[in-house]
């Protein structure tokens, strides 16, 4: 399973989680930040591009990061409602 395929399976298995995720994507008031979900954080660089990538804590107590994915925001959004669809999750409205 590919980091982009693993994340989609980890971080959007409701309904709220999928809001709250498409929300801070597609937002223009939020020009760079991140948003932290279970295991993947979606770094937010610019209004269009994107990086997510795994975080978690190692053996050491040290982060480790994991295969980023650099994608931009109308290919991440894309991705997302595919899956969520696939999921019977309801797609909300947001201007890409």
């Amino acid at each position: 399973m590919d980091t982009m395929e693993h994340f989609l399976k980890v971080e959007l298995q409701n309904q709220d989680a999928y809001t709250e995720m498409v929300q801070f994507i597609a937002s223009l008031y939020i020009r760079s930040g991140e948003f932290e979900g279970e295991e993947y954080v979606i770094r937010k660089l610019d209004h269009i591009n994107f990086i997510v990538v795994r975080e978690c804590n190692g053996v050491d107590g040290e982060r480790e990061i994991s295969q980023p994915v650099v994608i931009s925001r109308q290919a991440l959004i894309s991705k997302i409602n595919k899956h969520v669809l696939n999921q019977g999750i309801a797609l909300i409205n947001v201007c890409v």
